[in-house]
């Protein structure tokens, strides 16, 4: 029995214990959910969110695994992709400036290889195109000169329409099966050399896709390759599209091999085949065939290992090559030239969709309140936060908000700062109380004592009342009332008896009686010599400055008086403008100056690693540059740029060198956008003429954008900068794998863009003629950059010419917005913006006659 207890007892026990536990356990599990719980799980999942978890899920590691659409992104992931026919049409926004120039990038080099390709179709030119290190070389430009707008570049030949020019025991009519030489930027961080392990961005890697293991990019499972099947294989002569997916351009080529005379007196013409050429009037997308098109963001898996968007142009070829029965050839896209940029470093708008912003898969994310309004912000990338909210019509800034709501506060706000901030306020009447002295009715105004003010005054806190300002406020005639009248006689009578001079009413005080006797009077101080009448009093300066806005309207008249009919009348003073004019050119024309500055890097380059007696046993080395590759890169800057008029590369004396080992004393190709008298206004026409400058009576060697960069760099190369290439190419013909070159790795010294030179503006006169032999007939601004190669023993650097963009001044966009004393613009504080209730909310216009800020009302 006492057993019996016991075990009844101990199974109590049990039970007890359990239960407590359970208990225990159920009471923890509601002070977990209650405490899950967070303040910012306000932020509700949205397409952000989703598309950053698709970007988590693939790495360096897993992205071999994955599937094809795992490794892309939604197409409308990046939204206002630019479009080649509504370039001049549209404006386009600083957060669309980085996919711009990668459009431009693109279309450049197709331009470029479809120029070489037609232009030296010839058997005794086939040792004369681009060779290996060419396509190497031209390639790492892409991605030196462009560091924080294009991340890789590359082209991608056909199957079978490859013609190499490289190898000896190639025939001369005989292809390659694959070739894609790509160079991307590399993570140095790691590197042996790199003592602070910090990434910077000046090592390249360049490689060919068309060697090593599973090195088809033509086929489908390759994942990685819509830019490959955006426009090959070439199929459409079958479709009826031949003539829309190809377009022919005109070009005229003046030669010159003596200084200061041309070969012949015209040009000569040449008609090549090109990406295709929308015209700017055609708006339905639909039935539009664009010169280029961006592909998915996808992961580069294996290569850079990042997030990319790629941009894609054809290359067309005229093929079969070097074939005697012409009638049997044709135009056939046998490559494509690819650019690609970060995805990370793409602006995106996560405002609502509206007018100027498209519906896209990240359109309407932002958290702005209905009384705000959403605008995107600049250089955020693909980051929360990149747009602001300012208040609507009709609505003000809390007293405590300093301008708008800044996405990044509200995207990191707790619920309750949510719920509570972010939030305009009606604007409403402002109520007054009136105070009603004499004959008139004083408005309200407080004001601050000023502290040298030493008074005595007896205070009474019964009373209070607002202290009024006489000078500040207007006064307004009433009827006086008999009764009024009265009362105010009889308190001037006390005030009399009791020696008062009058009663003060403070804002939050008593009343005050101030005795007259005790006020301190103010000292008079007599001056030693007789000043003058006309007293000046200091107040707060106004934001319109009248003579700068008179200086305006001359430089203005003075830019209108000159034309291409006068401009040969004209004194140089007169076809120069000052520098100030063309204040903020570096910022608004940086993308034409990375053009520039691309070509100035594969000059160094190649100038300074082209050894043109060098062999690598099968392997021939490249020839020195001859002149139609030049005037080819010169063609394609210009083609490739709406905004670019001119363009060219002009070597210093005695320092080009062709191909056949001879020197020239001056070579300096230089090609522009040629426009007929009456259509100055078509900036995106077929024809483009090129002259070698040296032909020129005067020689470009005196010219300022010339003089200004050889002074500077002649004699001192020091702060050139270092950039580090690794070349990897294929072991054999059939690219069974890949081997480091001969030479690895390769450096080379190049400028950056600060180290170029815009010019002021001045008018680029050519006469009344319709070949203006160089020159626009307009007024434009130029950056010439320098490049560099070995001198003749090849023992250290010297300066070998310029390359040059020229941009019309009519681009430029003038700021009339208020400016400090020190910035240099000409045309700073000439908006009529009324400072104390408006601001300018436009301040940049196009280079006009009339202009008129847009002066929005200040809350």
């Amino acid at each position: 029995m006492e057993r019996f207890k016991k075990g009844e007892t101990f199974r109590f026990g049990i039970v007890t214990a359990g239960a407590a536990l359970i208990f225990a356990f159920v009471v923890l599990q509601e002070a977990v959910v209650v405490q899950s719980k967070s303040p910012y799980s306000w932020a509700k999942f949205d397409k952000f969110d989703e598309i950053t978890q698709r970007m988590d899920a693939v790495n360096a590691e897993n992205c071999a695994s994955k599937s094809k659409e795992e490794l892309h992104l939604p197409e409308t992931t990046v939204g206002q992709v630019p479009q080649f026919n509504r370039l001049l049409s549209t404006v386009i926004y600083p957060n669309r400036t980085n996919l711009l120039h990668l459009h431009n990038m693109a279309l450049n080099r197709a331009f470029f290889y479809s120029y070489v390709f037609q232009k030296l179709n010839e058997t005794h030119h086939f040792k004369y195109q681009p060779g290996l290190m060419y396509y190497y070389f031209s390639a790492a430009a892409d991605v030196s000169a462009n560091e924080y707008n294009i991340n890789g570049s590359g082209i991608f030949f056909e199957f079978n329409k490859t013609y190499p020019n490289w190898y000896r025991n190639i025939a001369i009519n005989h292809t390659m099966l694959l070739f894609g030489p790509r160079a991307f930027r590399f993570d140095d961080y790691n590197e042996p050399t790199n003592f602070l392990r910090e990434p910077t961005n000046q090592t390249i890697d360049v490689v060919d896709y068309g060697a090593g293991p599973q090195n088809n990019y033509t086929r489908d499972t390759y994942k990685l390759n819509e830019w490959y099947f955006k426009w090959m294989p070439d199929g459409w002569g079958k479709k009826g599209l031949d003539s829309i997916k190809k377009h022919n351009y005109n070009v005229g080529i003046k030669y010159s091999n003596e200084t200061g005379k041309f070969t012949t007196d015209e040009f000569e013409g040449k008609t090549f085949y090109g990406p295709p050429f929308p015209g700017q009037n055609q708006q339905n997308q639909k039935q539009v065939f664009q010169p280029v098109d961006f592909t998915r963001p996808y992961f580069d898996c294996g290569r850079s290992n990042k997030w990319i968007v790629s941009a894609s142009a054809p290359i067309v070829d005229h093929l079969p090559r070097y074939l005697e029965w012409f009638h049997l050839r044709r135009h056939w896209i046998t490559a494509a030239s690819v650019q690609d940029i970060d995805f990370l470093s793409v602006d995106f708008n996560p405002c609502p969709a509206g007018i100027g912003n498209p519906k896209s898969y990240l359109t309407d994310i932002s958290r702005c309140k209905k009384s705000t309004m959403c605008e995107p912000l600049y250089g955020w990338g693909f980051r929360r936060g990149g747009y602001q909210c300012v208040c609507l019509p009709g609505y003000r800034y809390p007293p405590w908000q300093r301008g708008p709501f800044q996405g990044s506060q509200i995207e990191s706000a707790t619920e309750e700062e949510y719920e509570r901030g972010f939030e305009c306020l009606p604007v409403g009447l402002k109520q007054v109380i009136p105070i009603i002295r004499g004959n008139g009715t004083l408005g309200i105004g407080r004001s601050k004592r000023s502290v040298q003010k030493k008074q005595s005054k007896i205070e009474k806190r019964e009373a209070k009342g607002p202290v009024i300002d006489k000078e500040k406020v207007e006064k307004r005639s009433i009827k006086a009332l008999d009764g009024q009248s009265k009362i105010l006689t009889k308190q001037q009578r006390f005030l009399r008896s009791v020696d008062l001079k009058e009663l003060q009413y403070s804002y939050n005080k008593a009343q005050e009686m101030i005795e007259s006797s005790q006020r301190r009077k103010r000292k008079v101080f007599v001056a030693r010599y007789k000043r003058s009448t006309n007293a000046k009093s200091r107040s707060k300066r106004a934001t319109f400055d009248k003579k700068a806005h008179e200086r305006m309207q001359d430089l203005l008249r003075k830019k209108e008086s000159v034309t291409r009919d006068n401009c040969h009348e004209k004194s140089m003073d007169d076809l120069e403008l000052p520098g100030d004019v063309a204040y903020g050119v570096q910022k608004q024309f940086s993308n034409q100056a990375r053009t520039a500055l691309r070509l100035s890097h594969f000059l160094s380059n190649f100038l300074q690693n082209i050894d043109m007696y060098e062999e690598y046993g099968n392997l021939r080395g490249d020839k020195l540059l001859n002149i139609e590759l030049l005037f080819g890169e010169a063609l394609a800057n210009v083609m490739g740029d709406l905004k670019l008029h001119g363009s060219g590369i002009f070597f210093d004396r005695d320092k080009y060198v062709g191909p056949d080992g001879k020197t020239r004393q001056l070579f300096g190709p230089y090609a522009w956008r040629h426009t007929k008298r009456g259509d100055d206004a078509d900036q995106a026409n077929k024809n483009y003429r090129a002259l070698d400058k040296a032909g020129l009576d005067e020689a470009y060697l005196e010219e300022r954008w010339f003089r200004e960069v050889k002074e500077r760099w002649q004699s001192n190369t020091y702060g050139l900068t270092k950039y580090t290439e690794k070349p990897m190419i294929r072991s054999d013909i059939n690219g069974t794998s890949s081997k480091k070159f001969e030479l690895y790795p390769l450096y080379y010294r190049a400028p950056e863009e600060d180290d170029g030179w815009w010019s002021p503006p001045y008018f680029s006169c050519g006469g009344e003629k319709e070949d203006s032999l160089g020159h626009v007939n307009d007024w434009v601004v130029t950056y010439s950059v320098p490049f560099f190669g070995k001198n003749s023993i090849g023992t250290a650097l010297e300066f070998k010419g310029v390359v040059t963009v020229d941009v019309k001044l009519e681009t430029l966009d003038l700021n009339q917005c208020p400016a400090e004393f020190y910035i240099a613009n000409a045309f700073k504080n000439t908006a009529r913006c009324h400072y104390e209730s408006t601001y300018v909310s436009i301040c940049y216009y196009p280079f006009l006659w009339s202009m008129t800020p847009s002066c929005s009302p200040s809350f």
